[in-house]
């Protein structure tokens, strides 16, 4: 099958680029190399046999200009970093919606099926964090106890305390960020062209998205960032609730375990749902962080603290995935364990490129 991949050069894109070329699927990456560091990833592509294409999803003659022949439409496209957003919310949501039609109007014209990769920043951090929560030593935990204490007219639909989010969680609300505003603009104009053209599209809310390869940032890519932080001795701060604010981390092998069985299975959907995440599992705060990071590379760091968390954080999220094993019987392989020394391993191979890119590079 020939496949197109928007936002192919960054790192979910080019992983997913890579593994479907492996699969013996003819990949083509389309990407505008905007973020700094994506351009590094053509080479690797190509040398695997992946075709590149330089574009932008925010120019239909762009799309023109693509290869004939594509089957299928995996759109990874995005500007993904929540903090960053609020600079420019213009440029967010132009590349982030706005080229997101475009996408589904090449769908459209084609009757080409769509993975769409969507996130749970869609939605409210008021609404989320509004839940009730209570903090224990490391990290913030859904109070259950609280939680059965309400009414059940004040308990909001998809949410438990022992799943964590599900689909069915309003996306009303506010604090979203421009960049979760963005893509939940996205988001519902997937599911419309699916049901207003009768096109197979799967929507993919993730959660946080890690792996081997991802040049992870201060405002991006986190869990990375915290392995190069330790293992380069680079300075870190915790943002808020003392560190104990908890993200479940989804590896990237499990993403692309997750596209494979979408992909067989695509014609069943008319712009479904799914969140995906690492789960209650998965999960961990960035003091618990920090603890296991010191533990595999010897390294402490001294971190700074700032009290006032960012604008649409969230102090704690947990992905409730049994729709998708449900559905498609999928569920998370990687443990933190293992995810955590692949990274770790990855950093020792490649030392001296990311030395000089971390480092070397302030």
């Amino acid at each position: 099958m020939r496949i197109l991949i928007t936002g192919g050069c960054g790192f979910v894109g080019s992983q997913l680029a890579l593994h479907l070329t492996e699969r013996g699927h003819r990949v083509v990456a389309m990407d505008n190399l905007v973020r700094r560091g994506s351009e590094a990833n053509i080479e690797r592509l190509q040398k695997q046999g992946v075709e590149f294409v330089h574009g932008d999803v925010r120019n239909a003659e762009d799309f023109a200009n693509l290869p004939a022949g594509i089957e299928f439409v995996c759109d990874a496209s995005a500007q993904p970093s929540v903090v960053t957003g609020y600079a420019n919310p213009v440029f967010d949501i132009t590349n982030n919606a706005l080229g997101v039609i475009r996408v589904l109007e090449y769908v459209r014209e084609r009757r080409c099926p769509l993975l769409f990769c969507s996130t749970n920043r869609v939605y409210s951090a008021d609404r989320i964090n509004a839940l009730p929560r209570r903090e224990g030593a490391t990290r913030l935990e859904w109070d259950a106890a609280a939680w059965q204490k309400l009414p059940p007219a004040e308990r909001p639909r998809g949410f438990e305390p022992a799943h964590g989010i599900s689909e069915e969680f309003s996306v009303d609300g506010g604090q979203h960020s421009i960049y979760g505003l963005s893509k939940l603009m996205a988001d519902a104009a997937c599911q419309e062209y699916a049901q207003a053209y009768d096109l197979p599209i799967v929507v993919n809310r993730f959660g946080v998205i890690s792996g081997s390869g991802q040049f992870g940032k201060t405002d991006q890519g986190w869990f990375v960032w915290w392995a190069m932080a330790h293992w380069f001795g680079l300075p870190l701060k915790y943002i808020g609730w003392s560190g104990k604010q908890v993200r479940d981390i989804l590896f990237i092998e499990d993403v692309c375990r997750l596209v494979d069985l979408q992909m067989d299975r695509i014609s069943r959907f008319r712009g479904e749902v799914f969140n995906a995440g690492g789960g209650a599992a998965n999960s961990l705060s960035l003091l618990e962080a920090t603890q296991l990071f010191t533990k595999a590379t010897g390294r402490s760091l001294t971190i700074t603290h700032e009290e006032s968390p960012r604008k649409a954080d969230l102090a704690l999220y947990s992905t409730d995935n049994r729709k998708v094993e449900r559905v498609l019987g999928w569920k998370p392989q990687v443990s933190l364990g293992e995810g955590l020394d692949r990274v770790l391993d990855w950093i020792r191979k490649n030392e001296a490129e990311l030395r000089a890119r971390y480092v070397s590079a302030g």
